[in-house]
């Protein structure tokens, strides 16, 4: 059975104290490009949406600017820096900064740390296997050190001492929404936001627990930036989740991943109706992760 996991809005979540040390950056605006400037604008809007937790390599992708690791990271320097669109991350920087296909790779470095076995390096056997290429391999190490998850001694890669608080929230979970029609990707906060935002009874259930108070359980151990945008206070400008975005009049795709196996999982709502879920074998987990 697959399992694909959840967070957001009926899990648990932190913002890592790292997410509070990087707020202090200050990078001019001026330092980006016209296309770079354009990434900050939709993922500014973006992230006022409650249920959207876009990366930036998605927006990067909307605005037809090819990904690079160097724009990618020039990117987040100024988002960290500028308190009203880091006042909008309701997650820690990971979840932005990273590639969908980096969390994975995350994800099996985390595998490897926690059997105490080594962990392998970007040339090694294991990830030329893998079937990713080498330069996404090495970038998706140096960002990971760059955030702070892994460093880098003596010329090898090995995990950090705080590693452990990277695990906390969404973690290296993804979730990603396309909308074909918009030609639109991005990530939401967990598996039952999919069917938030593409199924009204669903939404509509969702809106009354919340209302009634029914997520306060859940809801322990949520950032607070999430908590308050839930609850719509304190938003830094994000909308009333009842204004969320709903997808319920066209075809949705979910794009996730197995939280055991790293296998790849697929659901598919078209005008609200459930029509593909592939593995057929596929479960979400509330509250898993």
């Amino acid at each position: 059975m697959e399992r694909l996991c959840s967070g957001g809005l009926t899990s648990v979540a932190h913002v890592l104290n790292t997410f509070e040390s990087m707020e202090g950056l200050k990078m001019e605006a001026s330092a980006l490009t016209a296309e770079e400037t354009r990434v900050v604008e939709i993922l500014r809007e973006d992230w006022r949406d409650v249920s959207r937790c876009t990366a930036i390599y998605q927006a990067m992708e909307r605005v037809g600017l090819p990904f690079s690791h160097a724009s990618r990271l020039r990117i987040a320097e100024f988002l960290m820096g500028d308190a009203t669109v880091s006042g909008l991350m309701r997650w820690s920087p990971s979840s932005y900064v990273l590639t969908n296909d980096e969390k994975l790779i995350a994800r099996r470095v985390v595998r490897s740390w926690r059997r105490g076995t080594p962990i392998s390096q970007p040339g090694d056997a294991e990830w030329r296997q893998s079937g990713t290429e080498a330069e996404q391999i090495e970038d998706g190490f140096k960002v990971l050190s760059w955030l702070g998850f892994m460093r880098e001694s003596g010329g090898r890669y090995e995990v950090a001492e705080d590693a452990e608080s990277f695990l906390r929230g969404v973690g290296f979970y993804f979730h990603e929404v396309v909308l074909p029609e918009r030609g639109e990707r991005f990530n939401t906060n967990c598996a039952p936001d999919f069917f938030f935002m593409t199924n009204r009874p669903a939404r509509e259930r969702m809106l009354e627990s919340v209302a009634e108070g029914a997520f306060s359980a859940a809801a322990e151990g949520m950032s607070e930036k999430m908590l308050d945008a839930i609850r719509g206070v304190n938003t830094s400008g994000a909308r009333a989740l009842q204004d969320a975005g709903f997808y319920g009049d066209e075809r949705a795709i979910l794009n996730d991943a197995c939280g055991w196996s790293d296998e790849p999982i697929r659901v598919v709502m078209d005008h609200g109706e459930l029509v593909e879920v592939t593995p057929d074998t596929a479960r979400y987990l509330l509250g898993g992760g």
